[in-house]
């Protein structure tokens, strides 16, 4: 097991015991691979394809995929023991339930995804552990997933700059008169080449398209003037980026780069408060004001988790609070709209012990607007 999967496996086990339950059970796709270290290539695609991942207060760990993924998951798991079903005669929940039986957990505590695990699993758990008790480890999860290891970092870093990469060297690429479409075919180019592992949407919205919060490539042509609002969403072994930028065909207009940096200034408002012990809730509020007094309209969050999901805890934004801590990592998003069009600047960055690193938005600086020319 790499030093990643000991980290890992230990906090869950940790958690586990913190709470008094003698097992955890991943069943989402994100906390599936964030327990087993890879993702089950067909767990998104095939719903019936169930996978649990478990890992007990002792720090001992299952895996349990079906059979068409068994070979994959031995050569793939960072938990030490696989076990396979049949995903056209059997009910996975019984080899759960019989991994259970057999560590002795028939009156045992049980964390279960309740947001995710289906009714006719969940029921035939219940039938098979009657005397068991199953709560709900959603929240676990998220709290462990918030505080990233080193090895998560560094994912999240060289995916990170790789999208911001893939920005510049499509803008320079792309003319005049071509399509949202073919911006996007050079981004892919791009990731791809570089070295991302997936893409799992672009939003590319050109013109009046800009104003959508994430609208996909289509064949409009960009312009002289346009407004293109582009986001990353690409991926590195189950990690996400999520880096924003805006481009303009053409020269930038006065009132362009003026707004612009307006965005600039939120943007460095808001980073400057970001440190271990901040409240989240207190940022939001902060920035909230800065944006008005800019005469913006924000939406209802700044920034949030970025992770094995595009939005993770913790949100900092006007719902809810919560208190930094080294190793989050966090994405910070002024974005405002008009009715033609719509600006966005999106940076990744690490909380560190003494404020926060930027993972993008310092070896390409975003003073500038990006221009198709």
């Amino acid at each position: 097991m790499s030093a990643l999967g000991n980290e890992i496996v230990s906090r869950q086990a940790a958690a586990a015991r913190q709470r008094g339950l003698d097992a955890l059970v991943a069943m989402s796709p994100e906390n599936a691979t964030y327990t087993a270290g890879f993702a089950v290539p067909s767990q998104a695609l095939i719903r019936s394809r169930l996978v649990m991942c478990v890992v007990y207060a002792d720090g001992d760990s299952l895996q349990i995929v079906a059979d068409m993924e068994e070979s994959f998951a031995r050569a793939s798991s960072r938990l030490r023991e696989v076990r396979a079903y049949n995903e056209f005669t059997d009910n996975p929940a019984d080899v759960l339930a019989d991994a259970l039986l057999e560590r002795g957990l028939k009156e045992g505590v049980i964390g279960l995804e309740m947001d995710f695990v289906p009714v006719f699993f969940y029921e035939r758990l219940r039938e098979r552990l009657p005397q068991a008790r199953f709560v709900d480890a959603g929240p676990v999860y998220g709290e462990l997933r918030a505080i990233k290891t080193p090895q998560e970092i560094e994912y999240l870093t060289r995916l990170g700059q790789i999208a911001e990469r893939a920005h510049h060297e499509a803008a320079a690429k792309v003319k005049p008169g071509m399509t949202e479409m073919d911006l996007a075919l050079a981004i892919y180019e791009s990731l791809l080449r570089q070295g991302a592992d997936g893409v799992a949407r672009l939003v590319v919205g050109s013109g009046e398209r800009s104003t959508h919060a994430n609208p996909g490539p289509t064949d409009r042509r960009l312009v002289l003037g346009d407004v293109v609002r582009v986001d990353i969403f690409a991926t590195l072994r189950g990690y996400m980026s999520d880096v924003a930028r805006t481009y303009v065909v053409g020269k930038p207009t006065p009132e362009q780069v003026a707004l612009w940096q307006k965005l600039l200034d939120a943007r460095q408002f808001t980073l400057d408060m970001v440190r271990p012990g901040a409240s989240t809730a207190q940022i939001y509020r902060a920035f909230s004001q800065r944006f008005l007094d800019l005469g913006l309209k924000p939406i209802q969050f700044v920034g949030h988790g970025l992770g094995l999901t595009l939005h993770e805890e913790p949100y900092v934004g006007k719902y809810g609070d919560t208190v930094l801590q080294e190793g989050m990592v966090l994405c910070i998003e002024p974005y405002v709209t008009f009715p033609d069009f719509g600006f966005q600047v999106e940076d990744e960055l690490v909380v560190t012990s003494s404020g926060y690193q930027l993972i993008t938005g310092e070896k390409f600086p975003v003073s500038e607007l990006l221009v198709i020319a």
